[in-house]
Formats: C-alpha cells, sequence, structure tokens
C-alpha cells in the first residue's frame, strides 16, 4: 500500500490519547519519589529513572502497539487501548507508590511488586499484540477453519472441559498462599497462576458458541412451562446448566466465592443478550437471592463475610480490621486527597490487591476516584459499542463472545469497588488492571485482544 495511503489512514486520535497517557504518568513518578523522600519511616526509593523506566516501559509498548494498528487493523476501536493504557498506568503507579510503604511496614515480603507488576503489564501488553497482530485467520485457514473466532466457536466443549481440568486441579496442586483457606492457586515458583482466572473467559466462549448455535430454541422456548417462563426442550437446556452448573460448583466448592459471583453475572448478562427476555433474568436474580440465603446459613465464610460487612466495627481488631481501616482512609482522602505519596494507605491489609481503590481514594480523593469510575464506565460502553457495531454477517457468536468479555470487565469492577465501599460484602477479586497480580493481568489483556480483533475484523469486513 502506498506510504500517502498508510498517511491517511493513520490513528492520529489514538496516538494522541497514548502520549497523553505516558505524560501524565511520568509527572506521577516524579511526584512518587519527591513525596515519598520526604517520609521519615519509609526508606530512600531508587533514582528517577530506576522509578521510570521499569514502569515506563509497557507504556512505551502501547504506543508501540497503537503505531502498529496504524499500519494493520486500522479499523480498530481507537478509544479501547488509550483507556487500557491509563488503567494499567494507575496500576503501576500505584505498586511503585506502595512498595515502599510495604516493605516498612510488613518487612521485605512485599519487595519488587512494583518491577513484578511491569513485568505482567508488559507480558500483557504483548498477549494483546499478539491477538492483534498475528495472523489468525491464515494460520486457521489451513487448519481448514476460515478463522479465529470460526476456531473457538468449533471447539467449545474442549475449551470448557480443559477449563474444568484446571479449576479441579487445585484440589491436588493448588496452593494458599494468602493462608485464606482457599487453594486457588498454581505455584511455578516465579508465578502464581490462578485458574479460575482463564476459565471465566472458557466460559464466555461457550456459552457464546451454544447461545449463538441454539438462540431460537432458547429464545422461542417450545419445551414446557415453569410458570410465567417457556423454557426450550431438556435437551437443549441441560447442557448450558449443567456446564455452568458445574464450574459454579467447582468454584463456591474452594469457596472463590468472587469469581462464582463474576461468571454468574456474565451467565446473566449473556442469557439476556442471546434471548432478549427479561424473565430469565429475573428467574435468575430469584435463584441468586435462594442460593445466597442458603449460603449464608450453612457456609460459614459466607456468613462470616456477610457479618463482617454489615458491622465490621464489632471486630474491628479482628476479621472487621480490613474494612475499618479501609473505611478510615476513604474518609482521610476528602474530596482531593492527602496527596500521593503523603498517606499511610498501608495499613489497610491487601491494599494493592483487593484494596486499591481505597489507596486511590486516600491519596488523590473522591475527585480521581471518579476519574477512575468513569474510565472503567467508558471502556465498558466501547466493549458494548463493539458489540453493537459488529456488521450483520459477523453478528452471532463475534457479538456474543463481545458481550461476554465485557460483561467479565464490567462485573469485576462492580463487584471490587462495592466491596471496597461497603455496598456488598467484600469478595476476593481484583480491580482490572489496577490491582497487582499476574495472572489477573494477563487475562484482562487478553480480552481487550480478543475485544480489539473482534472491532477490527469487523469493520474492515464492513
Amino acid at each position: 500500500m502506498p506510504i500517502i495511503q498508510r498517511l491517511h489512514r493513520f490513528r492520529g486520535i489514538e496516538l494522541q490519547l497514548m502520549v497523553t497517557v505516558l505524560l501524565f504518568f511520568v509527572a506521577g513518578y516524579l511526584q512518587v519519589v519527591f513525596a515519598t523522600r520526604q517520609r521519615e519511616f519509609i526508606p530512600t526509593v531508587p533514582g528517577v529513572l530506576s522509578i521510570l523506566w521499569p514502569s515506563s516501559l509497557p507504556l512505551l509498548l502501547f504506543i508501540g502497539v497503537s503505531l502498529g494498528l496504524s499500519w494493520r487493523m486500522t479499523g480498530a476501536d481507537q478509544v479501547v487501548l488509550p483507556l487500557v493504557a491509563l488503567l494499567s498506568g494507575w496500576g503501576l503507579l500505584l505498586t511503585t507508590r506502595l512498595e515502599p510503604s510495604l516493605n516498612a511496614l510488613y518487612g521485605d515480603i512485599y519487595g519488587g511488586v512494583a518491577t513484578k507488576q511491569s513485568l505482567w503489564v508488559t507480558i500483557g501488553v504483548i498477549i494483546l499484540a499478539v491477538m492483534i497482530f498475528a495472523p489468525w485467520d491464515s494460520i486457521f485457514i489451513r487448519l481448514q477453519r476460515s478463522s479465529l473466532m470460526d476456531w473457538l466457536d468449533h471447539h467449545r466443549y474442549v475449551w470448557l472441559v480443559l477449563g474444568l481440568i484446571l479449576v479441579l486441579a487445585t484440589f491436588v496442586f493448588g496452593t494458599d498462599p494468602n493462608n485464606s483457606g482457599v487453594k486457588v492457586w498454581f505455584n511455578f515458583g516465579w508465578f502464581m497462576f490462578q485458574p479460575s482466572e482463564l476459565l471465566k473467559i472458557v466460559l464466555v466462549i461457550f456459552m457464546a458458541s451454544y447461545l449463538d448455535e441454539h438462540r431460537e430454541v432458547v429464545t422461542v422456548g417450545q419445551g414446557y412451562r415453569l410458570g410465567p417462563l417457556t423454557l426450550p426442550p431438556l435437551s437443549y437446556l441441560v447442557p448450558i446448566v449443567a456446564m455452568w452448573g458445574i464450574a459454579m460448583g467447582t468454584i463456591v466448592f474452594q469457596r472463590d466465592l468472587g469469581a462464582a459471583l463474576l461468571l454468574f453475572g456474565v451467565f446473566l448478562a449473556m442469557l439476556y443478550v442471546a434471548t432478549g427476555k427479561n424473565l430469565y433474568v429475573v428467574a435468575g436474580l430469584v435463584a441468586f437471592a435462594i442460593g445466597a440465603i442458603f449460603l449464608y446459613h450453612y457456609v460459614s465464610v459466607v456468613k462470616l463475610r456477610v457479618a463482617v460487612w454489615l458491622d465490621p466495627w464489632a471486630t474491628a481488631q479482628g476479621t472487621g480490621y480490613q474494612i475499618v481501616q479501609a473505611a478510615y482512609a476513604m474518609s482521610a482522602g476528602g474530596v482531593f486527597g492527602t496527596g500521593l505519596g503523603r498517606g499511610v494507605p498501608a495499613i489497610v491489609p491487601a491494599i494493592h490487591t483487593d484494596f486499591a481503590f481505597t489507596a486511590i481514594g486516600e491519596e488523590l480523593g473522591l475527585s480521581v476516584t471518579l476519574a477512575v469510575l468513569v474510565t472503567y464506565v467508558l471502556l465498558i460502553f466501547r466493549g458494548f459499542h463493539i458489540a453493537l457495531t459488529i456488521p450483520g454477517r459477523f453478528r452471532g457468536f463475534e457479538q456474543l463472545l463481545a458481550v461476554g468479555l465485557t460483561t467479565i470487565l464490567a462485573v469485576q469492577t462492580l463487584v471490587i469497588i462495592g466491596g471496597n465501599l461497603r455496598l456488598i460484602p467484600l469478595t476476593g477479586i481484583t480491580l482490572p488492571f489496577i490491582s497487582y497480580g499476574g495472572s489477573s493481568v494477563l487475562v484482562n489483556f487478553l480480552i481487550v485482544g480478543l475485544l480489539m480483533r473482534i472491532s477490527a475484523v469487523g469493520r474492515e469486513a464492513a
């Protein structure tokens, strides 16, 4: 293609946003250096260059991906990538700021969290780039499949079985690094991997494929009636309910309640989009309420979390300590915060994972937490926009997949922020792109890579 025509397709809006994000966080890192050096109880942080370099590397890679999109895949959404870069930048800045405080209060057990987070985000950007730029269609044509999406669509049971095997393997080989009683990680020495993070994508692929193939039967019913609901025949209903139930049951049995709540929300959203029936959602919520009451009475960890949620001050020196300290931290932040690097967020246990949103609220205040929320809302909006703008001949599996992947990010954000603000009981789940964690970061970048791929292929085909 001639150079002039390439320049005409240059993605200027996206690149301008990316450069703005990079400059914004360079200023933030400098503020962290200067602020933490003035704190007596925090050791002197490394030099400016040693902080800027590992954290800025993935942001520079974001710009490289943007330039690559101008050369190939020019039809991809121009807003998603800058939004993800902004959220990832918050995560990098947060871990860089928290590491000295965590080390000062808890010793060296948190040493290197900033460097590790930079590594995960860097690998995540590489995964995203591979999903976007790799010639998947050419590869799968050789495998007698027309595209990557066609390959995913036609192997739904394979993905589901592999995902369940990974989760079941944690019963034998799983570890519990946090001593929380939940063995849901594989310990590879230098890397902790949580299979339930990958399972959520696998279930979305399965449901998108199944609902697309049997959309008419599931929508119309033609089976039997259950009150106001007209359900499809059992032969169509059993596979999706059984597969979802096995996955949910396994995760609940592991006491990974955050993942279970996430998968339930994704299941309802995709079922509604595929059928358009409000009664399915109502029935699902009623079933959720019944299940929640049952778990409250018969599962001790659920009862404990609800009790701590309702009155954390009753056990402020025990199980409620984390939530009480988080409430004090959010209150101390006020509207504009105590200042980046000038608060004491590390007093809240697991501040860099479960309570990352609280750390932002204390040091940067209500104004910045609202900005973070707006960023998530925009990202979720763009994800659903990608689903709505898919051309007619691509609608079906791709559209349901885009809805499911976006809903993962939406529900995950809602659950963890709601827990931080005591709107709902706290569950063990991460804030997408911001919380520290390897498997969560990598899987979220895989989600964005799939969304970008769907948006690029759909628009260029149109």
